[in-house]
């Protein structure tokens, strides 16, 4: 019995990692993007003599059932791997160049590939949760995100299963998976402060670097620098020590960029690296504002017409409304169609959630301008802990931010959209919104306070107009209603941040007939003025 369990474990780890054959090293079947051209597989020799791979089987493996495995390469009479190196498998768009060029077309996990050698040894590798054995050496190995390899670390780890020896990596087409000495730049963790700075304006360009070597890295040891279409722009050395696989924050200070769209790239240097080939990351990012700009969000429609953005070209050149991108601050990015024609400079489009509604509920619009985009970022209709409701983001549809917008929804009643009135977001001076129209100019008012008409019939849908002009740049105002007698009887607007002039609606809904007064108090923001205001006002109806 004894004799059998050990001739069974030797089993398992003879197709692990078969004695003096090259092994499976590295896998990428997910890329980043669109797959076609980019997977591939690496084999390597770790033998002192070189390898033929003449009539060698690389196989993939489809996990959803028994039995389902497909050829997907065979070497040829002049495919030798030599002593101590790395024979890569894959497509075209593989950099550097693959040495056997092969579409493989690999599944993401629970799949496996294979190599099956002309003596007869087999080594699987499978990855993700398994349910039939033969996809797997072991315990396979887990299915990594999007845009990792899955590797083996280190190179020649034979541990007896392949969870015990793959794991998610930067991939490294023909390199070593663990060199000694490797600093990289974590994938995807360059950040731009601000995101969207002024021109000529300080900034700071931050990420994370990471010591993917078997060696650690002493103090100092690691500049990084970060480049501007291959100018130097800021650089940055690194204080701490990182042992293998730690990672460490890093911010460079850049003095200021120019206007435009601009690919910022930071570069890690250390003495003595092994892989060149993870030393940089780039980040798109534009300077300055953007082509195009949000001018009303409406993110809380109250008449069935959907979500809608409106945008101005303030270009001086016509816009493609298809080559710009939509989103909220988490979803995927919408994209623009059915509308018509390019955008001159200094006209509106709408962005809509629902074209059709949109255009049924304001017919007077031009189709040609109202554009559809899906799939649409849901926004939302009430603030976080830090005031922000949603954030309304604008990119080019190669990445190039054009506009982020974060929003409060905090006092805007539902259904009044908010728009850009030079200096800040205010609800909007149409309570319907004013798609494809520029703010209404507000009137002016006779005294501090107003109440527009002074004579409400509900049961009609006439609501009141309630303005104000404040002798501060800014105040918080409250708006209450009172009866004759001075008791109150509703909470018209509650505190609110305003801007010193502006105005709101509101409908009495629900208020019996009567006569009333409306009054406002206002202060100062950031000081201790003060102000009231009333105004008298009479609801007409029936008395239930």
């Amino acid at each position: 019995m004894l004799l059998s369990v050990l001739a069974a474990s030797h089993l398992v780890l003879a197709i692990c990692a078969p004695a003096g054959h090259p092994l499976l090293a590295e896998i990428l079947y997910d890329a980043a993007g669109d797959d076609t051209g980019q997977e591939f597989v690496e084999l390597y020799n770790p033998t002192p003599v070189p390898y033929p791979l003449s009539g060698a089987r690389l196989e993939a493996g489809d996990g959803a059932g028994p039995g389902r495995w497909t050829l997907r390469w065979v070497g040829g009479a002049l495919d030798t791997l030599r002593a101590g190196g790395r024979f890569v498998i894959g497509g075209a768009r593989v950099v550097p160049a693959p040495d056997a060029l092969v579409e493989l077309q690999l599944q993401n996990g629970p799949d496996a590939v294979r190599m099956v050698w002309p003596d007869g040894a087999v080594e699987v590798v499978g990855f993700g949760a398994h349910t039939f054995p033969e996809y797997s050496c072991g315990a396979p190995a887990v299915d990594v995100p999007s845009g990792f390899s899955l590797a083996r670390l280190p190179d020649d780890s034979d541990r007896g299963s392949n969870a015990q020896d793959f794991a998610a990596a930067t991939p490294s087409p023909g390199s070593a998976n663990r060199p000694g000495r490797d600093a990289a730049i974590v994938p995807g963790s360059l950040t731009l402060d601000p995101d969207q700075p002024a021109p000529d304006a300080p900034a700071r360009l931050a990420g994370r670097v990471m010591n993917r070597g078997a060696q650690p890295i002493a103090e100092h040891e690691i500049d990084l620098g970060a480049e501007d279409d291959a100018s130097t722009i800021g650089s940055f050395r690194l204080e701490s020590a990182l042992a293998p696989g730690d990672s460490a924050a890093f911010a460079i200070p850049i003095d200021g960029l120019l206007a435009g769209k601009r690919m910022l790239r930071v570069r890690a240097r250390l003495a003595g690296d092994e892989a060149a080939g993870n030393d940089a990351e780039s980040l798109r990012v534009r300077v300055g504002p953007g082509p195009l700009e949000v001018t009303e969000i409406q993110f809380h429609p109250a008449a069935g017409e959907g979500e809608w953005v409106e945008v101005r070209n303030r270009s001086s050149a016509p816009l493609a409304v298809t080559d710009f991108l939509l989103s909220d601050r988490r979803a995927a990015p919408g994209e623009a169609s059915l509308g018509s024609g390019p955008l001159p400079p200094e006209s509106l489009a709408v962005l809509a959630q629902d074209r059709d509604a949109l255009l049924a509920r304001f017919p007077a619009l031009d189709p040609a301008r109202v554009w559809s985009v899906a799939p649409w970022a849901s926004l939302n209709n009430s603030d976080d802990s830090t005031g922000v409701a949603d954030v309304v983001t604008l990119r080019e549809v190669d990445g190039t931010p054009c506009q982020r917008v974060p929003y409060s929804a905090h006092g805007v009643p539902a259904g009044v959209p908010i728009e850009w009135r030079g200096e800040e977001w205010r609800p909007a001076t149409d309570p319907l919104g004013g798609p494809l129209s520029p703010p209404r100019t507000l009137a002016p008012i006779p005294a501090r306070f107003a109440v527009t008409p002074r004579r409400l019939r509900p049961a009609a849908g006439i609501a009141a107009t309630l303005g104000w002009e404040l002798p501060w740049p800014r105040g918080r105002i409250t708006i209450d209603l009172y009866d004759l007698a001075g008791h109150r009887i509703a909470q018209v607007l509650p505190e609110t941040s305003v801007a010193s002039r502006g105005e709101r609606p509101w409908s009495a809904a629900g208020i019996r007939p009567g006569v009333y007064v409306v009054s406002l108090f206002a202060r100062a923001e950031g000081g201790s003025a003060t102000l009231a205001a009333s105004q008298p006002l009479r609801i007409e109806g029936s008395v239930p």
